[in-house]
């Protein structure tokens, strides 16, 4: 409840977000709200899942219906729109070779007719057969298509588009498990990336005030006018470093704001140990399959059906029918009835040779893609579990190291004042503590990228803020 309160006042009400901290958990919530890439994928998803409800209604009869109007002189529709009506007439019959015939033109007495009548007329009239003309009729049909026995096609192709739709929702699955890390990445890098800022900062302070009191700067004394140019050296190292991470977490920021959808300038990140952000949205977890393994899996899985669905072909389609009509013209309004069993096979079709066996191949060959990627995933586990172990204690040494320099630091600026060590060392001391701080930021940025890659090999369930 207190996300989706979050989620209406950063819409509502940007200008808050300027005041208040944003913490991760509650900027995934708008990432997830702001990807039209993983809307897209479960939009997908989503029609995949009527898709595989449809199939699964294979076995349900088909209803239809047609009805058509039509104004037509073709013979044979006029005949049959005629017959439909079971309206018709010895006149529709007529044609010219019946109109010719000789006793069309004898009367009673088998004499030739010596006034016109109806009779001699008949053999100059329509050819009724022939040329019926223009006659408008309708016809309005409704049937039932019970499938009995489909030679498996149905069932096949209905688990089919099952794996599809379980492929398609691992995929949408891996998608949000991409994002979820790349902003976990982004976040915490930026406070890396700020707090070896701020270490920098720190070296610049100390080492521009000692150059500011720094009495040797003169070139006639080149001990001291050494030591002042290796003063000035660092300066201009640490301000470099200090630009180039600027650059970069404002980099990170605007990444951040790209897949929010906050602008850059109004993104305030909660600070948090590392350890502390890791263990709280990467808990350690046991292994599991990566999402985009389980969809390639589920694909996998539906190839193998393919081969059957190929088979189908040559089997036999058996199922009921019945159709009622009516039939509407001029003459009448008539019903008619069928209803019987149908039998379809497909006995020969070039097309169709060699399909199964092409099934089976791609199958197999998908088989071996999966197996190849378990393989991957297998030896990418292994490699970040070992990378992971060796730069957690890389991280406390370098943390150690970094509290040591900085107590050396402060020892050599006694030491320097008394005497004893010359600018060169003091300004060595230096380099070696920005030296040991760049290092860490390194093993911080390198850690949060193994940590949240193992992400997507564990178990997801532990994990409210992703899902």
């Amino acid at each position: 409840m207190f996300r989706i309160q979050i989620l209406i006042l950063c819409f509502a009400f940007p200008s808050l977000l300027i005041a208040e901290q944003i913490s991760f958990s509650d900027l995934w919530v708008l990432i997830r709200e702001n990807s039209s890439i993983q809307k897209s994928k479960n939009l997908e998803w989503k029609a995949s899942e009527i898709v595989k409800d449809r199939t699964a209604k294979h076995w349900l009869p088909r209803f239809y219906t047609d009805v058509r109007t039509y104004n037509t002189n073709d013979p044979t529709l006029n005949f049959m729109g005629k017959l439909g009506q079971r309206s018709v007439t010895e006149s529709d019959f007529s044609t010219n070779s019946i109109k010719t015939r000789p006793g069309n033109y004898l009367d009673s007495n088998n004499q030739p007719y010596t006034n016109i009548n109806s009779d001699t007329l008949n053999a100059f009239g329509k050819d009724s057969l022939n040329y019926p003309g223009f006659n408008t009729y309708t016809k309005g049909s409704m049937g039932v298509d019970i499938p009995l026995y489909e030679g498996g096609s149905g069932r096949t192709l209905s688990r089919i588009q099952e794996k599809k739709s379980n492929a398609l929702f691992w995929e949408k699955e891996a998608q949000k498990e991409r994002d979820y890390i790349q902003s976990a990445f982004f976040y915490r890098g930026v406070e890396s990336l700020n707090e070896f800022i701020r270490r920098t900062e720190d070296i610049k302070k100390i080492e521009t005030r000692f150059r500011s009191n720094y009495q040797f700067a003169n070139k006639s004394n080149p001990v001291g006018y050494s030591g002042y140019l290796a003063l000035k050296g660092l300066d201009n190292r640490l301000s470099i470093l200090i630009t180039q991470t600027n650059t970069q977490s404002e980099q990170f920021k605007n990444n951040l704001a790209v897949l929010s959808g906050i602008h850059s300038e109004d993104l305030r990140l909660v600070n948090e140990d590392l350890q502390s952000f890791l263990n709280r949205y990467f808990p350690l977890a046991p292994t599991d399959e990566s999402s985009l393994a389980k969809a390639m899996s589920s694909y996998v899985e539906g190839e193998t059906f393919k081969s059957d669905l190929e088979a189908s072909k040559f089997l036999p389609r058996i199922g009921f029918y019945s159709e009622a009509n009516t039939y509407n013209g001029s003459r009448n309004t008539q019903t008619a009835y069928n209803a019987g069993v149908y039998l379809q096979m497909n006995l020969y079709n070039p097309k169709d040779i060699g399909v199964i066996e092409e099934a089976k191949l791609n199958a197999e060959a998908f088989q071996k893609k999966l197996e190849e990627v378990r393989r991957q995933e297998d030896l990418s586990i292994r490699n970040l579990r070992n990378q992971e172990i060796t730069l957690n204690e890389n991280y406390l040494l370098l943390k150690e190291s970094l509290k040591l320099q900085e107590e050396q630091t402060s020892n050599m600026l006694r030491l320097f004042q008394t005497g004893v060590v010359s600018a060169i060392q003091f300004t060595e001391s230096l380099n070696r503590t920005t030296d040991i701080s760049k290092s860490l930021l390194d093993v911080e940025l390198e850690l949060i990228r193994v940590r949240t890659e193992k992400y997507l090999f564990q178990k997801k369930e532990y994990v409210d803020v992703a899902n």
